[in-house]
């Protein structure tokens, strides 16, 4: 009997072909028509969130009573968007004194002005700190004037009295009343309140200030008389609160910020932003300095001077020095020039004279590095 003949077998490379078949089938799009209702679903679904998103961001045009960045600090921005900027009639009698003049020889950095007004516009609470005459509240300061936004500022101390903060009881007329303190004018008015020098708050009065710096937080006055109740004061919706230092609530390693403190960790979790102020770019600093003495200061002057402070600069971070040329020293140079002070009798009497031995010896290289040795 004849065996059957069996078909033959396929070949390996035919079920491979068959294989990548049956899975690209399975991965092909669905028909045209429903492909399309599909992907037309999931983007109106993406643009619906990302608008969603977006509602309420300072970067969606402007809203009532609003200009762009540019306008506000007279300089071309990489990012603008809307800053709100206020009138007289906004404020309360009781605080509009405090909305501070516009320094017009100030210059402002753009980035950090960006991200201050960003921070306000969102109402964050905002941290701000750097080296000592960098210019951080004066910068809080203008962006307040160019704002219309009343600006109260407390700088604290080791030894300060909670009062200054909250508010205390006073005999009046034959009576005890209650009189507000710095912050609690600031919460119930909008204004700005430049919490200056925070890193060394005594302990118990930041913790007093726990609440208020949380999202929707309020500000408790435990010794005013009445009601929990009464003791709550709502922030006004345009109160913000700055709080400027030396140092990030890190603590201070370099020795050169005595008295400043490490900051509970849920203090410092409370800012929504935190900016570092540094000194100028050289270029910045030199237009400020002929700004202001424009009489006094050449260009070439303005430069040599800027030089001498950087060098300092990097001495005091790099330990040779205690003290810091800051803008403020250099002003200060500037101005007994501009009244007959040589130079370096100016640079004596401003800086020099506030070192010991061993470090006015080395800042005195210095100026005869950029000067020279002769007199000026």
């Amino acid at each position: 009997m004849t065996s059957p003949i069996k078909p033959p077998s396929p070949k390996v490379e035919d079920l491979v072909k068959k294989a990548l078949k049956e899975a690209l089938d399975k991965r092909k799009p669905p028909k045209a028509a429903e492909a399309s209702t599909d992907v037309s679903h999931e983007t109106t679904t993406e643009c619906d969130t990302v608008e969603e998103l977006m509602a309420g961001s300072p970067t969606k045009g402007l809203k009532p009573n609003q200009v762009y960045l540019s306008e506000v600090i007279g300089q071309p921005v990489d990012h603008n968007f809307g800053i709100t900027v206020f009138q007289e009639s906004d404020w309360d009698e009781r605080i509009a004194a405090f909305v501070p003049s516009i320094n017009s020889t100030y210059v402002i950095d753009p980035k950090l002005a960006s991200d201050i007004l960003q921070a306000w516009e969102l109402n964050e609470k905002v941290l701000c700190y750097g080296p000592t005459g960098a210019g951080k509240s004066s910068l809080i300061e203008q962006l307040c004037a160019r704002t219309y936004r009343p600006f109260v500022r407390v700088n604290c101390t080791g030894d300060m009295d909670s009062s200054m903060i909250f508010g205390q009881l006073t005999a009046k007329d034959g009576s005890t009343i209650w009189v507000d303190g710095a912050a609690t004018e600031a919460v119930k008015y909008g204004a700005v309140f430049a919490w200056d020098e925070w890193d060394v708050t005594p302990p118990e009065i930041s913790m007093g200030l726990q609440w208020l710096l949380e999202d929707d937080g309020k500000l408790f006055l435990k010794e005013m008389p009445g009601s929990t109740k009464d003791k709550q004061i709502i922030p006004h919706k345009d109160f913000r609160l700055v709080a400027i230092g030396n140092t990030q609530g890190q603590g201070d390693d370099t020795g050169a910020h005595a008295g400043t403190n490490v900051q509970n960790s849920a203090t410092l979790d409370r800012f929504g932003t935190a900016v570092f102020v540094d000194y100028l770019p050289a270029a910045v600093e030199e237009k400020i300095i002929t700004t202001k003495y424009p009489t006094t200061v050449t260009g070439k002057a303005a430069k040599e001077l800027v030089k001498l402070a950087n060098l300092i600069r990097q001495g005091y971070k790099s330990g040779q020095f205690s003290l810091t040329v800051s803008p403020r020293t250099l002003f200060g140079i500037c101005r007994k020039v501009s009244v007959g002070a040589t130079l370096k009798s100016a640079f004596t009497l401003v800086y020099l004279n506030k070192l010991n031995d061993t470090q006015r010896k080395v800042a005195g290289e210095l100026f005869a590095k950029v000067y020279g040795t002769s007199e000026n």
